[in-house]
């Protein structure tokens, strides 16, 4: 029967963007291509396909909304013979306060006969709504990255009798013989937090008392901007009385992540015995001014200072043997990196690959090496 309409071969289809205002036209098979060129076929398999993804998609999104708030493993034991347990996952939205001491249900309620003493890698990762984080005595083992992307982590509070960690103004520490050895996390959060209790805030060092802190912070939080800065007293605080950290004289070892996305860093004081630098150490720690590595640093880990765009000098000292990829990637505010030794001397240090930073903005303008350069003198 004579429809009246045209038929239309797939591939003349493809060609003609005007096909939807078009509906005289009719889409046929093609006979060349026997079954495989049948259009009723291609659309129950295009069907099928994309009901496969779907589904497949909702699948993984239920897998991800239904995953436990708490995820514990036997790990082991103490001294006393009673079984230990490791954090290998958390999934607490929406909570503010994390209490790392006993095993505990998706109601935070602890089982005081199971005791937690190690956090693995990633097991709190990427929570954006934790503020406080309070590590028990009986921890003696959590990986450098457990805490990685808690954006909004303001304090660590390690119990006193931890003989492993230590938390020294809401950083945590490694230990050894209750001496800070490596600073394992400064949390993004850090300096506002300094500079919300220099405001008026207590700091809570119990979790029952951190409602009252939160009271203080939102009035904080909610003070109108000055004229002149945009910016109320925390904020403004934040930046010129709290933006600097001092690493104790005793610690050796700057963890990788360990500033990680400190955006309200401003300023790092190093000691001089600090021997390594991890990967990843300042990350997009887009606010860091100042970079004055001291003559102790041996290592300096891939990405190390990756994408702190605010740097304006990067001197390396002899001391450093060896440089990892893409540590200073993306230090845009570079005009040259300095080298303390010769040019001849640097092809002994083990550099990774595009350690240099590079100047993204500007094509075709790599940053150069100047060497038998010295330290300038603040």
């Amino acid at each position: 029967m004579d429809t009246g309409k045209t038929p239309i071969s797939q591939q003349e289809l493809l060609y003609d963007p005007m096909f939807a205002k078009r509906p005289d036209l009719l889409i046929k098979d093609d006979p060349d291509k026997g079954i495989l060129g049948k259009i009723a076929l291609k659309k129950a398999a295009f069907i099928i396909v994309l009901v496969f993804f779907i589904s497949l998609s909702m699948y993984f999104s239920f897998r991800t909304v239904s995953k436990p708030v708490y995820t514990f493993e036997e790990n082991g034991s103490f001294e006393n013979g009673e079984p230990a347990y490791c954090l290998t996952e958390y999934h607490g939205d929406n909570r503010q306060v994390l209490v790392l001491d006993f095993v505990c249900d998706e109601n935070d309620v602890p089982d005081k006969t199971k005791r937690v003493s190690e956090i693995r890698k990633y097991a709190v990762n990427c929570n954006e709504s934790l503020s406080f984080i309070y590590i028990s005595a009986d921890i003696d083992m959590i990986d450098p990255k457990a805490f990685y992307t808690c954006k909004n982590l303001k304090a660590f509070f390690v119990d006193e009798n931890n003989k492993s960690y230590t938390s020294i103004d809401g950083i945590l520490y490694r230990t050894e013989n209750g001496v800070p050895v490596e600073i394992m996390m400064c949390p993004p959060k850090n300096q506002e937090y300094l500079a919300s209790l220099g405001l008026g805030a207590k700091a809570p060092l119990s979790p029952d008392e951190t409602d009252a802190y939160f009271e203080v912070l939102n009035k904080l939080y909610a003070e109108i901007p000055s004229v002149t800065t945009n910016k109320n007293r925390l904020q403004s605080d934040t930046e010129e009385n709290f933006s600097t950290v001092t690493i104790p004289e005793t610690v050796t070892v700057i963890n990788e992540l360990c500033f990680a996305e400190c955006y309200d860093l401003r300023h790092i004081v190093f000691n001089e015995i600090i021997t390594d630098i991890e990967s990843l150490a300042f990350f997009k720690c887009k606010n860091l001014q100042e970079l004055d590595i001291p003559d102790s640093v041996v290592n300096i880990g891939s990405d190390a200072f990756s994408s702190c765009t605010s740097i304006k000098d990067i001197f390396i000292p002899t001391s450093v043997s060896s440089i990892g990829h893409h540590a200073f990637y993306d230090c845009s505010g570079v005009e040259v990196v300095r080298m303390e030794c010769s040019e001849e001397k640097a092809k002994d240090i083990d550099l990774g690959s595009a350690w240099l930073p590079e100047k993204r903005k500007i094509v075709m303008r790599p940053i150069g090496v100047s060497y038998n350069e010295e330290r300038e003198v603040k």
